[in-house]
């Protein structure tokens, strides 16, 4: 039986009634939203005369966990909160694994840039501690003699003398520190959210785009805090039970403006649905209608233009039908609207084989003739 997906929490309004947790992931599609959601969070948080000395954003990609729990163990000046964000953390991004030659060459190319992080990379590679590197410690001894043996002719001689004098870049290192250095980003944070977590502070994590949520740290972030996916809005069986009509429509009326069902559909398919281009059309369309209450299609078709896969569909459908005023007039929209010529003449050549596959399958006689009404018996 399929375990029943549990519902999205309103983090905005658990944190409006003090329900607060120390840890939060926001990510998905609608980059908008996540964005929206964050400065809402801000807002609700932090007042903006102590916002200064209480918030720090972190470049996920950049930075290490120790670095992120470092800011978050820091307590809050003249604020209930300490706000840290961490923007496309690298801990979310799934890796492929790397074969023991590329990680041994790896380790070899930093040998002398990076010797710590050269050590306790190798250290996991053959499952021992920095320490044990050091004191030359048989498990270590026997590990590496299996690393030769696996690899075989694949080292090349410079290779094998610097698998040999690992135990003296180790001597030469603070290995206690290494030790700590070792220990992988992704379990450092298990462990911290496994712990006594911060009454004061709070960790924000937003990824663009989706992430696994079989993933164990994305598990161990909603049994403590709250994970929040944003997926792109998709259409309601009707305008009126759209989603995005819903909130196209109460945006609008703080401007006391409404939108026609007819509009709003040519809005959502000029803007793909996309949240960002929408409210920038939103945007747009509230300074240019002035004092006209009701936004109809003709103002979506004077503000909102097209995106690029109506223009492109609009450029095959007029090949098809050698319309070559109208196939020039779009080809003109779609390269002025940004898009690359290749891609272009990609998709006009897939048009030509589509065409060319539909005429062999009736030559063929493989293709029902259409009839206009269903025969009745």
């Amino acid at each position: 039986m399929r375990q029943q997906r549990k519902p999205l929490p309103n983090i905005l309004r658990e944190i409006q009634s003090n329900k607060v947790f120390p840890v939060y992931l926001l990510c998905g599609e609608e980059s908008f939203l996540v964005e929206g959601t964050l400065k809402q969070m801000l807002d609700h948080l932090l007042t903006p005369e102590t916002r200064d000395f209480n918030l720090s954003f972190l470049e996920g990609t950049d930075v290490t966990t120790q670095e992120i729990l470092s800011q978050v163990d820091t307590y809050p000046v003249m604020s209930e909160w300490r706000v840290v964000v961490v923007q496309d953390a690298a801990l979310f991004k799934t890796q492929q694994r790397s074969t023991p030659i590329t990680v041994v060459r790896n380790a070899f190319k930093i040998e002398t840039t990076n010797a710590s992080k050269c050590i306790s990379t190798l250290a996991k590679l053959l499952d021992v501690t920095p320490q044990q590197v050091a004191e030359r410690h048989l498990d270590f001894i026997n590990a590496v003699d299996a690393l030769v043996n696996e690899l075989e002719t694949r080292l090349s001689a410079e290779e094998r003398q610097f698998l040999e004098r690992l135990p003296q870049i180790a001597q030469e290192l603070d290995v206690h520190s290494t030790d700590v250095s070792a220990v992988d980003d992704v379990e450092l944070m298990l462990e911290w959210l496994q712990g006594d977590l911060p009454k004061n502070s709070v960790l924000i994590f937003t990824v663009r785009g989706p992430v696994n949520e079989r993933n164990r740290l994305v598990r161990a972030i909603d049994d403590v805090g709250r994970y929040r996916p944003f997926a792109p809005i998709e259409a309601g069986p009707s305008v009126n039970r759209d989603p995005l009509y819903i909130k196209v429509s109460e945006k609008l009326s703080e401007h006391d403006k409404q939108i026609t069902p007819r509009a709003f559909t040519q809005l959502r398919n000029r803007t793909g649905g996309d949240m960002h281009t929408i409210a920038e059309a939103l945007n747009k369309i509230i300074n240019f209608v002035g004092d006209k209450r009701q936004v109809d299609e003709q103002d979506i078709r004077n503000i909102v233009t097209q995106n690029m896969y109506d223009s492109i569909f609009d450029l095959t459908d007029a090949i098809g039908k050698r319309s070559a005023k109208q196939a020039l007039k779009s080809l003109h929209d779609v390269l002025s609207s940004g898009q690359e010529p290749i891609p272009v003449n990609s998709t006009i050549a897939r048009q030509f084989r589509f065409a060319l596959q539909a005429k062999l399958i009736a030559e063929k006689k493989e293709l029902r003739p259409f009839r206009g009404r269903m025969p009745l018996k």
